[in-house]
């Protein structure tokens, strides 16, 4: 079977890309192979094959509709700022080429429709967003034990967590994400893929109810060393997330993710799943789970009062590198044709719709 021939929207050395899809792209044989990079100049996409080694040959693009056109290109991968999703996949799209982009989908909702209406007019057969939490271990490894009947029926779940982003200070680098508008924020990034991980295991709302906050309009920006660049940054996303609502199981659901870094010493994460006969408690280092994984996974049973370690179904690719692992599973189900788990355009939209909701429950932040 041949390789799915990838071009690839948005790739540097230090980037997502490079550090989150290369590992497994340059190590998957014969299922991908990288045909052409696009990049906002042809000289900066020369550039990137050029120091992250890929392979002579690999065409190189200044304009995005190039690479929609390129009939050598099966499958393109967009990996640029959410705000430059729509115009950046709309011409393949339009070509009816295959589509992976990140998550989110769009800046918006409108945006998210609008792509998912053309990918169904020309008949695209793929189109896939990066929620990849959805394949991290602790998911399959929850779901197990739920199965198995371990802590019962399952009567609540409530997660507490720190979404590193959206604290006191913002990257010189990152700036968007201070900017609502952009559509880069705490709630749409490290809060939804939270939630959705959550939701892979627990099953859908039914009912939501939020409270948002921006309890620091005013921010500094600094470099990647800390030093200052400007002391007085406005900021307008918010940086408190607080979700209630009910599953379509009955269970109740509450989340509170805030920006900034975990207390010192402590777990950014900590998501508890209450049952009628034992509770589970995982942790993690921030709300980031599809990056960054967990750190323990304890279960308490009622019967017996004892609290057992439970240990991580490894999955696939668990030697590599966690920021890579997941997209690396997301790529294996794109290859096998596999979209049971895989979040697409549909999926994607309805998760716009959540983030719509919650900005109207809350119309002044």
């Amino acid at each position: 079977m041949s390789p799915i021939r990838i071009g690839i929207i948005g790739l540097s050395p230090g980037a997502w890309a490079a550090n989150a899809h290369l590992p497994y792209l340059k190590s998957s044989g014969s299922k991908f192979k990288i045909v052409a990079v696009c990049n906002s100049s042809v000289e900066s996409a020369a550039k990137s094959v050029k120091d992250l080694g890929l392979a002579e040959g690999v065409k190189t693009y200044g304009n995005v509709q190039d690479i929609a056109d390129d009939k050598d290109v099966d499958l393109v991968v967009c990996t640029t700022r959410v705000d430059r999703h729509y115009t950046s996949i709309l011409p393949s799209l339009k070509a009816g080429k295959d589509v992976f982009v990140e998550w989110p989908l769009g800046k918006n909702l409108e945006e998210a429709r609008k792509l998912l209406d053309v990918a169904v007019q020309n008949d695209v057969k793929l189109g896939a967003v990066g929620l990849q939490g959805r394949f991290e271990a602790t998911v399959e490894t929850l779901k197990s034990v739920l199965e198995e009947g371990r802590i019962g029926k399952v009567l609540s779940t409530t997660i507490t967590s720190q979404g590193i982003i959206g604290g006191q200070t913002e990257l010189e680098t990152q700036t968007y994400l201070a900017d609502r508008k952009y559509g880069a924020s705490l709630l749409t990034i490290p809060t939804t893929h939270l939630l959705d991980t959550v939701l892979e295991v627990l099953g859908e709302f039914s009912s939501v109810q939020s409270l948002l906050s921006n309890q620091r309009p005013v921010i500094k920006i600094v470099q990647a060393d800390g030093s200052v660049v400007k002391d007085n940054a406005k900021k307008t996303s918010p940086d408190h997330v607080m979700i209630q609502g009910t599953l379509k199981s009955g269970a109740v659901l509450s989340a509170t993710v805030r920006g900034g870094a975990p207390f010192k010493g402590t777990p950014g994460l900590d998501w508890r799943i209450y049952g009628e006969k034992g509770e589970i408690r995982i942790t993690g280092a921030d709300a980031f789970i599809e990056i960054v994984g967990t750190t323990s996974f304890e279960l308490h049973s009622f019967d017996t009062d004892e609290v057992e370690k439970i240990e991580l179904k490894k999955g696939t690719f668990a030697d590599m590198d966690p920021i890579a692992r997941n997209v690396a599973r997301v790529y294996e189900a794109i290859a096998a044709g596999d979209k049971s788990v895989l979040c697409d355009f549909k999926d994607a939209v309805k998760r716009h719709e959540f983030i719509e909701n919650v900005y109207n429950q809350n119309p002044s932040v």
